[in-house]
């Protein structure tokens, strides 16, 4: 089985995901195991974190690009 990464939706950062990393970082749940993630230097340093997230979504509540945008397959949450 591969790792599973977090992908930073904001500024591209890849991070193992573990209790502790998971925890540190935000999240949005989409659905269906489904969440764009921003890392925690991004988390703090944009009070705005949760709406870059969504403005990186089309319209139709998935990301523009699955692998630059956030996007965490098989997420739960903690």
């Amino acid at each position: 089985m591969s790792p599973l990464f977090l992908h930073c939706g904001l500024c591209g950062r890849k991070q193992a995901d573990g209790l502790l990393s998971r925890n540190a970082w935000g999240h949005i749940e989409l659905g269906g195991g489904n969440a764009l993630c921003a890392c925690a230097s991004c988390k703090g340093q944009y009070s705005d974190w949760e709406n870059r997230l969504r403005a990186t979504m089309n319209g139709h509540g998935t990301p523009v690009d699955q692998s630059a945008a956030g996007w965490s397959q098989g997420a739960t949450s903690a």
